[in-house]
């Protein structure tokens, strides 16, 4: 699957990425973060890091010898 395919399975906006610091651009909801007081906080991610989580996720799911579905980031998958 070409990157731009991987990308285009996830709804975009504008913000910031926590992976890499990047603020004002294009960002993916990918998970959050809920403190023991209850305060939320959004994961988001930029392109470059969803695909390099997509990656991720790939060689683990190969390691595994599991099927690799791209698209799970935000479905909370390994």
């Amino acid at each position: 699957m070409t990157p731009d395919a991987i990308l285009a399975l996830y709804e975009w906006t504008i913000g910031g990425c926590f992976r890499c610091g990047q603020v004002d651009l294009f960002v993916t909801h990918v998970d959050e973060i809920v403190t023991p007081s209850g305060d939320r906080y959004e994961l988001s991610s930029c392109g470059s890091c969803v695909l390099a989580m997509e990656e991720e996720r790939r060689r683990y799911a190969e390691r595994r010898g599991r099927a690799y579905e791209p698209g799970g980031l935000t479905q909370g998958e390994p």
